[in-house]
């Protein structure tokens, strides 16, 4: 009987091997390691470059601590400055070339002109003696009424922005002066710059030649979109002129004229009505 129990216990353990290895089947197993999601990026830069017709520079250069030119960097409001005369005169005039810089993908871009508080401050007896109703609102000054304003992309004589580039050197890029053919930029409370380079794209862009999204090396036409968009990392300067009238009279005395000037861009892609500008 021991015989009979011993063979049946030899005959399931072989039985148990058997089963066991007709479950080792062929296989392989590969696997992709280090997967992730990072979100892309928009930064804005600006510099600026400051003359006026009283002397070098301009007056509140190192002033403590206060910017008139400076390169490229995130604007602190009380530092950088494009405008702070406190003594103009009439026939003064100035001139600011400033830099837009978008890193690393292309945007939309706009500009708000916020420059409106226009006051009298106080009356002088000239001041009185031409404006008699000079102190019924010391808030209400003539010296806007005064200034002419000029604003145009300062792209030179080669449509597009070459930044310096090899192949095509532009000496009169962002050269402070307005070239023939350089276009003007309608001076507003908002400008949206879309459709400033979309015009521009336009007049001397629009060919098989270039690309319409803007992107051509550095060359011709680099940086001009056929939508308007601000092609990344690309430097695009603006020319910004000012004139106090060699005509004005006493009624403009004291008066000032302030305000913010701001920039923002949103990103391009996946945003064609420029939400969030």
């Amino acid at each position: 009987m021991k015989k009979i129990i011993l063979s049946l216990s030899v005959v399931a353990a072989v039985a148990v091997v058997v089963v066991g290895a007709t479950t080792a089947f062929f296989s392989d197993t590969e696997t992709s390691t280090g997967n992730t999601f990072t979100a892309g990026s928009i930064d804005l830069k600006v510099d600026n470059e400051c003359n006026w017709s009283g002397g070098d520079g301009c007056p509140w250069q190192n002033v403590n601590g206060q910017q008139a030119s400076w390169q490229e960097t995130d604007l602190e409001g009380g530092v950088h400055k494009f405008v702070n005369f406190t003594d103009l005169k009439p026939g003064d005039s100035g001139e600011d070339t400033i830099s837009l810089h978008v890193y690393d993908n292309d945007a939309w871009g706009k500009w708000r002109w916020l420059m409106n508080n226009n006051a009298d401050n106080t009356c002088t007896e000239p001041e009185l003696e031409a404006e008699p109703l000079c102190e019924v609102d010391l808030s209400i000054g003539e010296l806007l009424a005064n200034m002419d304003f000029e604003m145009w992309l300062d792209q030179g004589s080669t449509p597009g922005f070459q930044n310096g580039g090899t192949v095509i050197v532009d000496l009169e890029e962002g050269d402070n002066i307005r070239q023939d053919g350089e276009p003007e930029i309608s001076l507003s409370t908002e400008m949206p710059l879309s459709p400033v380079l979309a015009d521009a794209w336009g007049d001397d862009c629009n060919s098989a030649e270039f690309s319409p999204d803007g992107h051509n090396e550095y060359g011709e036409c680099h940086g001009l979109a056929q939508d308007g968009r601000m092609v990344g990392s690309t430097t695009y300067y603006f020319g910004f002129a000012w004139e106090f009238d060699e005509d004005a009279g006493n009624e403009a005395q004291t008066d000032s004229l302030g305000g913010d000037i701001e920039f923002k861009v949103v990103q391009h892609r996946n945003n064609p009505t420029q939400s969030g500008l």
